[in-house]
């Protein structure tokens, strides 16, 4: 999981790169948090924007409601 995790900042750091205005997003499975990728999303909070956990965004309609509205849905 760590690999695909690390796949997935890469291409988000590349977007960043292309254009530093791009807005990113990155959902995963609350099951993948361990801690070395919490540690790993503290060190790239530079090109996340967001972050939301599939269950979050599932099981809260508040949480729902905001990546809607991100993603201007």
């Amino acid at each position: 999981m760590l690999e695909r995790f690390g796949a997935a900042l890469k291409s988000l750091r590349r977007a960043k790169q292309e254009n530093s205005e791009s807005i990113t997003v990155l959902i995963m499975q609350g099951v993948s948090l361990t801690s070395k990728a919490k540690e790993e999303i503290e060190k790239s909070k530079s090109i996340i924007d967001y972050f939301f956990t599939i269950e979050d965004i599932i099981g809260n309609e508040d949480v729902r409601k905001d990546l809607i509205k991100i993603l201007k849905i």
